[in-house]
């Protein structure tokens, strides 16, 4: 049975180069690239498959900016796989200009 690697940000920077370093030490893994933009992890996908033919790649499409995207990306998970042997949270949240960081703090900190 197939490891099942989960990474985010798996489309470019070190979520990509985590993804050439696992499949070089164990091409029989079953990666999930987590990305926000589809048509670079289709690529990123072909490319990986084009050097690890034997490897298992698949996408889900995840923002983890937006909640309802990460809800939505949950389940797909849930549905999709029985387990995850491997996640790496390597995708890093954008600035969001409608959250108010003051107020975010003041709550967090006040009774």
């Amino acid at each position: 049975m197939r490891k099942v690697v989960l990474i985010t940000g798996a489309s470019s920077g070190i979520g990509l180069a985590l993804c050439k370093r696992l499949l070089a030490e164990d091409d029989e893994l079953h990666l999930c690239l987590a990305c926000r933009n589809r048509n670079k992890a289709e690529a990123v996908r072909a490319s990986l498959l084009a050097s690890h033919p034997t490897a298992e790649v698949t996408i889900v499409q995840v923002d983890i900016s937006n909640l309802q995207s990460v809800f939505r990306a949950s389940k797909e998970l849930k549905q999709r796989f029985q387990r995850l042997d491997c996640i790496y949270l390597n995708a890093g949240i954008m600035p969001n200009p409608q959250l108010n960081i003051k107020a975010l703090f003041f709550g967090l900190f006040s009774s």
